[in-house]
């Protein structure tokens, strides 16, 4: 089985962004000349000091704008780029990635909050964020977590969707598609997967994707942006389904 590789590590220049394995880290100039920094936030989750540490950055006059991925983007000058990735880090914030890696991950408030939530979101959120970012990936890959069937992050659509069961169990679907001309639903592929098995299963589907990639990659065009979607419409999904069965009856499968 393929095995995963992460790089978390990235150069700003003063002028643009620098990493070596190709992850596409979220910092990149407007067409106005302001600079969008993407701060990672799982779940849309942030202490009360790190918002302080967002308006420090942009000041009085700046803009903090909140993506459709419940992450925060910050519009400041280019000058003062370096300062604010210093300011981030102090405050126990990353920098979230746009491609070649698991993006910010979208959870709804989930049960503690919602009356009709069935189970955790937000901590599964930062569970699988610290277990994948910075992971290198053929292209991005949308992970969106729900708490029960109204479906708040949409988890059909994302390439990897969980939805809350009750007993700390969550649904899995893999293969949708939110963006582009033709959105698609994915596939419910399994149910009943307990809490503390979710990561294990989210890596080996993440294994079986960069392997799909360089197993189909001359099909799918080189330098083409692979998609999950693309790999499933070559393996089919069976092959997917499998190894999560394999996962779930193996107690030792990381």
């Amino acid at each position: 089985m393929t095995e995963l590789q992460r790089d978390d590590k990235f150069l700003w220049t003063g002028d643009a962004i620098e990493c070596e394995s190709g992850i596409h880290w979220a910092i990149a100039e407007q067409a106005n000349g302001i600079v969008a920094i993407i701060v990672n936030s799982p779940g849309g989750v942030l202490t009360g000091k790190q918002v302080r540490v967002l308006a420090e950055i942009v000041g009085d006059d700046g803009v903090i704008k909140n993506t459709r991925r419940m992450a925060s983007l910050l519009l400041i000058p280019k000058e003062k780029i370096g300062a604010a990735l210093e300011q981030l880090q102090a405050a126990g914030l990353r920098v979230a990635n746009l491609h070649k890696s698991v993006r910010n991950i979208a959870a709804c408030p989930g049960k503690g909050f919602s009356p009709n939530s069935r189970g955790d979101t937000l901590g599964l959120a930062k569970v699988v964020d610290e277990a994948f970012y910075g992971t290198i990936l053929p292209w991005d890959f949308k992970i969106g977590i729900s708490g029960c069937p109204r479906n708040c992050t949409g988890v059909q659509c994302q390439d990897l969707g969980l939805m809350a069961e009750s007993r700390g169990k969550y649904s899995l679907w893999i293969g949708g598609s939110e963006s582009g001309m033709s959105p698609t639903h994915g596939t419910l592929v399994r149910k009943g997967i307990p809490k503390e098995r979710v990561v294990s299963v989210v890596r080996r589907i993440l294994e079986m994707y960069v392997a799909g990639a360089e197993e189909f990659g001359a099909e799918l065009g080189e330098g083409a942006r692979v998609k999950l979607y693309h790999v499933l419409e070559k393996t089919g999904i069976e092959r997917f389904a499998q190894a999560i069965e394999e996962v779930l009856s193996n107690p030792d499968a990381e």
